[in-house]
């Protein structure tokens, strides 16, 4: 995505959580995927021993279609360079704003 300047719709569910974000190399201060997670994933944190609530899976996928028609169609506030995490047990959404790195070997 990055060295083919193609925003990225990443979405994740697991346990009773979600995550939601929205990486876009055509923006100079928008980091990539590497910049949040590094190569070296936690092998334990996935949905085969830790489980999903499915309809958290929906949720998310909602929110990823409707993020890539925002993209595709310019409609909308710009959400590149956000993660939003979703509680499922509260129903909230909690924003952080992410920063590119300097050092990152992808995109910087």
């Amino acid at each position: 995505c990055v060295k083919s300047k193609v925003p990225l719709v990443s979405g994740a569910a697991i346990r009773m959580e979600g995550q939601l974000a929205i990486y876009d190399s055509r923006e100079d201060d928008s980091p990539c995927y590497r910049c949040l997670y590094d190569e070296q994933g936690n092998e334990n944190l996935n949905c085969s021993t830790n489980g999903v609530m499915a309809p958290l899976v929906g949720v998310i996928g909602s929110m990823q279609a409707l993020e890539a028609i925002k993209l595709v169609s310019g409609y909308g506030e710009r959400s590149a360079g956000k993660l939003l995490i979703y509680d499922a047990l509260s129903l909230d959404w909690r924003t952080l704003k992410l920063r590119k790195d300097p050092e990152c070997p992808e995109c910087a």
